[in-house]
């Protein structure tokens, strides 16, 4: 969970303040609801296959998600890397957690029947 934090961090300072500054990516980077939105939006359009972001995008609700191609464009090689390894570990910590809960459901059930 530190390292989602501290890969979190590190794409909110470097890359998100850069591609706010550029006029080119500015209004292109999604919907702001909180800080750190922002951060949630470049590594999900970075993570995230170009055919699965259209789809997102052509809902009704697509004005909250980062456009793929000005990311991917703006941002460096490191950047991309820093913003994979951000959403797939927080995949994997969602996805370990849910199977964790569903176990622990389980064991539960079993002790009551018991």
């Amino acid at each position: 969970m530190m390292v989602i934090v501290i890969l979190f961090f590190i794409i909110n300072i470097k890359t998100v303040r850069r591609l706010r500054k550029n006029p080119i990516t500015r209004d292109e980077l999604g919907f702001h609801l909180w800080w750190g939105w922002y951060a949630l939006n470049v590594a999900e359009a970075v993570f995230f296959s170009k055919e699965w972001m259209a789809k997102r995008k052509k809902r009704s609700h697509g004005y909250m998600f980062a456009n793929k191609d000005l990311v991917e464009q703006y941002t460096t090689p490191f950047e991309k890397i820093i913003c994979k390894l951000m959403v797939g570990f927080s995949l994997f910590f969602l996805v370990s957690m849910l199977i964790l809960i569903a176990l622990d459901g389980v064991v539960f059930l079993i002790d009551l029947v018991r």
